[in-house]
């Protein structure tokens, strides 16, 4: 089965169609959610109802949890409370409401298979670390023994980090786009972000697992960047998000 997994879309219309498109050129069996379906981006009610309709499971986001009022904003910087305010403001109470009955991760998601938005210990969290990677591996090791892969979002960043059976540490794998899953060894995965890229690459990120062959990669679609920010800036949306897509910051 060949799986796409999907996160921080951020109510990125065009970013989000360019992807679904190349994951139906695919032949993709299954679409898997990683969160933040919306929040930054002008369109958050068509991308949320477009990753409903396609998502075998989904996992919530902290920009959903804010907009739907699980999350303080206060915990939120200036730029993404006024946008969770926005985008508030612009869903319908049923997506709204579809929003605050997104589950929290983790998740399992299949044999082996487990989906979180942060980390699999704390939702919110952000695994950037080598303190949060051990910590995330013992947290699976306690709750999801059977684990062979951990898919993550939240940063906005591509990430692969594998354990190796009888390695004492992790080996955190930067600037890789493809890894095979071995025996006896555990993989976090972070496929980056669809809707706001932050590593430095403009192009939409999502990522690609066959459970049978046990190869992951990371794929890369260019959009419509303009046409997004466009829309931002006719929004009303505070500018820099509008300046940032186009530098994938």
């Amino acid at each position: 089965m060949t799986c796409a997994v999907l996160s921080d879309i951020h109510g990125n219309f065009e970013a989000l169609e360019a992807v679904l498109a190349k994951i139906d050129s695919l032949g993709v069996d299954a679409v898997y959610c990683l969160g933040d379906l919306v929040g930054y981006n002008a369109d958050p009610g068509p991308c949320a109802e477009l990753v409903l309709g396609r998502a075998a499971a989904v996992v919530r986001g902290n920009h959903d949890k804010g907009v739907a009022g699980l999350l303080s904003l206060d915990w939120f910087n200036p730029i993404a409370k006024e946008a969770a305010l926005w985008t508030r403001g612009n869903l319908g109470p049923q997506l709204l409401e579809r929003l605050r009955r997104l589950p929290e991760g983790p998740r399992l998601a299949g044999e082996g298979v487990v989906l979180c938005h942060g980390t699999p210990m704390d939702e919110d969290a952000y695994m950037v670390d080598a303190a949060s990677i051990a910590e995330s591996f013992r947290c699976l090791d306690e709750r999801f023994p059977r684990t062979r892969i951990c898919f993550h979002g939240h940063t906005h960043s591509p990430l692969i980090v594998v354990r190796r059976e009888g390695d004492r540490k992790a080996s955190v794998l930067r600037g890789r786009d493809e890894i095979v899953l071995e025996a006896g060894s555990t993989l976090l995965i972070n496929p980056g972000s669809i809707g706001q890229p932050r590593d430095g690459n403009p192009r939409a990120s999502f990522g690609i697992f066959n459970t049978d062959t046990g190869v992951f990669q990371v794929v890369r679609v260019a959009y419509a960047v303009e046409t997004t920010s466009r829309k931002i800036r006719a929004a009303g949306l505070p500018p820099e998000l509008a300046w940032r897509l186009a530098e994938g910051r």
